[in-house]
């Protein structure tokens, strides 16, 4: 696992499940900055889709030579509730600030506007840890 997960997002808690899922999508931000998916793939399960699609984007644009500008994501209301069949779903409100995609030399060659939207989470404890199965954005 990344060294900075937080500690809470070691434990097999509600509160745990809540804190993985906000260290999840501020490590996808921090991907889309630095192009680097190393942490994101620790953290993601083998079946999750949405995970694999998401880091094979990050790569594809890296091996353009392109990131963001910076990591544009802002979480909020941050909730874990306990799924019927497993697992929790996490739910948090993120806000998008306007950024730029960039070429490797700095260079501006997309815009991205500014926007909020609720993104849902399915993670679960699986092998002594948690891990994304899957999420959405509404």
């Amino acid at each position: 696992m990344p060294s900075d997960l937080p500690d809470a997002a070691r434990e097999e808690t509600k509160a745990g499940a809540a804190a993985f899922g906000k260290y999840y999508y501020e490590t996808f931000g921090n991907a889309t900055d630095s192009g680097q998916t190393g942490d994101l793939e620790k953290l993601s399960a083998d079946e999750c889709k949405v995970c694999s699609t998401s880091v094979s984007g990050i790569q594809a644009d890296m091996k353009k030579g392109w990131t963001r500008s910076e990591n544009p994501y802002s979480i909020t209301n941050v909730k874990a509730q306990k799924r019927s069949d497993s697992g929790y779903k996490v739910s948090m409100s993120v806000k998008v600030a306007a950024h730029t995609r960039e070429d490797a030399n700095g260079k501006e060659n997309g815009h991205v506007k500014a926007t909020t939207y609720t993104l849902t989470q399915h993670v679960a404890w699986e092998n002594d840890r948690w891990q994304m199965l899957d999420w959405i954005v509404t």
